[in-house]
């Protein structure tokens, strides 16, 4: 368990530590350590890289619950005209639905709560716990972006709890790093496609 909390301090350490965005590239620096971070971790612990993907009942029950978590977000940000910064990333949908859904799984499903699993087994305390550490991880908006989108900020470290634990006990209900990084791409989706229609 030590073990498990020396690593969270270390990703936030170097990720939040580090002045990635003064880095001259069109792509963030940061994915780059993410998926490092996530190699390297997996190698020292072991753990096991299982990508496919059983489908079964359970998988339209994960699909429902994430619809409904997207669904209820955008109708949210919608109803409260919450302001959002994603307009302001360059290369939006390669952020939104290639890099966000892939490496966050990869750091904190693969990595994260992998690590968890191998020390508590695989119970549900894991998901919830590297959910909190994942809504945690989103408030690094606070130190980037202005003032006027902190209401934002608020709402996103409150739906991406909920998004973590769903993501937390699909890697637990199919054993697949896949899982979770095809609901989390759904997630996304369905803000992209909101955004897209000017609805949010």
């Amino acid at each position: 368990m030590i073990s498990f909390f020396i690593l969270v301090i270390m990703y936030f350490a170097f990720s939040w530590g580090l002045p990635w965005h003064k880095l001259p590239s069109t792509i963030s620096f940061s994915y780059v350590f993410d998926f490092l971070f996530a190699l390297g971790v997996s190698f020292l612990f072991r753990l096991p890289w299982k990508f496919r993907w059983r489908v079964n009942k359970n998988t339209l029950i994960s699909f429902l619950e994430i619809l409904a978590l997207g669904v209820g977000t955008v109708a949210a940000i919608w109803y409260m005209e919450i302001e959002m910064p994603f307009r302001l990333v360059y290369n939006l949908e390669w952020h939104l639905l290639i890099f966000a859904p892939i490496l966050e799984e990869l750091v904190f499903r693969q990595t994260f709560q992998r690590v968890l699993i191998k020390n508590m087994g695989g119970k549900r305390v894991t998901s919830m716990l590297v959910a909190a550490i994942f809504a945690f991880s989103h408030l690094v908006g606070l130190s980037v972006l202005p003032v006027e989108y902190v209401p934002f900020i608020g709402f996103q470290v409150f739906y991406t709890f909920i998004l973590g634990v769903i993501c937390g006990q699909a890697l637990l209900r199919f054993h697949s790093v896949f899982a979770p990084m095809a609901l989390h791409f759904v997630f996304n989706l369905i803000f992209y496609i909101a955004m897209q229609f000017e609805i949010i």
